[in-house]
């Protein structure tokens, strides 16, 4: 049996006979899937094992992911109370080399806003995947994961929305490996009942605890804390990222639309964003501009950072101006962005970067108005 097969297949046990746990031995464990010939156990190993430390294929692969899901698809989408539920589903999975895949699996609706009806009528979805189904498949090694959905099913221009903010996430990934891996999909939704079929572009979004298995970090679950006390990098690169999209929805200190990981309790924490569907390179109808920002403001931008040093600023305006041909290539690329979505993208984050380059609108926009820092 090939080494590969036998890795996915079996989980290794220490010499006192306890399994390796998830966080800890990182180090080792790595050097016993490259070189051990000596393995102890046939059992599988967990689905988050296999995923975070194998890097299989779902966020591995940039290719476009074609899938169907059958389901009575009317009950699904309208299952968006408190008490909804999961539903038993069917999915077809497609690779290039002309395979397919069957996989038997529960999805339920997510969010909070977009789960609304006078919002979406098409929710975000959520999925349960069993380990044994995923096997073999784009999805080994997943357990559970979120979708993003096109909001509307009516309405051509939320679906390029929804490639928009797809490629936000792949940006990030450039800044930081403490960021959600995502992969863009075409899903074609099927009603077992009456046959009715819409596909539409999407995107899966990596599992939280994979971001922080990965980074060989525990999710913390504490609310109040302050910008400050994150990994200064870190925060510095996410508030200004924020800013370049033009995003303010978030809010470290509540936990809005951000997961707090760290090495332990007593380590210096870092931060990850996700949901940046209220931004303002999206636009969507839905969105609003904070009451914050002038109606004559220059830029139509909210800066929720800290008054960083001006050494902070200066090193990461360098990093954003390095990472500039990276951020256009990663627009640029997607065969699956209109032209004039395209441009728009491109558009706006010049624009960010005409800001940065002027001490006077850096200035005005990201200290003026900013909270100092707490002297130390």
């Amino acid at each position: 049996m090939g080494r590969k097969k036998v890795l996915n297949k079996c989980y290794y046990k220490m010499e006192n006979g306890g399994r390796i746990r998830k966080g800890r031995n990182l180090v080792l464990l790595l050097i016993l899937l490259v070189c051990s010939g000596n393995i102890l156990s046939a059992n599988p190993i967990t689905a988050k094992d296999r995923d975070s430390l194998l890097n299989l294929p779902l966020f591995k692969n940039e290719d476009l992911l074609k899938i169907e899901l059958k389901t009575d698809l009317a009950l699904l989408i309208n299952d968006v109370s408190d008490n909804r539920k999961y539903h038993k589903s069917e999915l077809k999975v497609f690779s290039e080399n002309g395979k397919t895949d069957l996989i038997t699996v529960k999805v339920k609706t997510r969010g909070n806003f977009r789960r609304r009806k006078q919002n979406c009528n098409f929710p975000p979805l959520r999925f349960k995947i069993p380990v044994k189904e995923g096997m073999g498949t784009e999805f080994e090694g997943q357990s559970k994961l979120k979708y993003v959905s096109h909001c509307q099913s009516f309405v051509d221009d939320y679906e390029q929305h929804t490639i928009e903010e797809y490629l936000i996430y792949k940006m990030y990934n450039l800044i930081s490996n403490h960021s959600y891996r995502v992969r863009l999909s075409q899903v074609s939704f099927i009603d077992v009942n009456s046959s009715d079929t819409i596909t539409k572009f999407g995107f899966f979004i990596e599992d939280k605890e994979d971001v922080a298995l990965r980074n060989g970090k525990h999710i913390l679950n504490y609310k109040n804390m302050k910008q400050y006390e994150i990994l200064r990098e870190n925060m510095v690169m996410l508030s200004l990222f924020q800013l370049m999209i033009g995003n303010a929805d978030w809010d470290v200190g509540r936990l809005h639309n951000i997961d707090v990981m760290s090495v332990s309790e007593h380590s210096i924490p870092v931060v990850v964003p996700f949901d940046f569907d209220w931004s303002g390179i999206i636009n969507h109808s839905y969105y609003t501009l904070s009451p914050k920002i002038e109606p004559d403001a220059k830029y139509k931008r909210l800066y929720k950072g800290m008054r960083w040093s001006p050494e902070d600023l200066a090193q990461a305006f360098t990093n954003f101006k390095e990472l500039k041909p990276s951020f256009l290539e990663v627009i640029n690329n997607c065969d699956y962005l209109k032209a004039n979505n395209r441009n728009k993208l491109i558009e706006y984050i010049e624009e960010f970067y005409e800001l940065i380059s002027s001490k006077k609108d850096v200035k005005e926009v990201i200290e003026k108005n900013s909270q100092k820092l707490p002297k130390t």
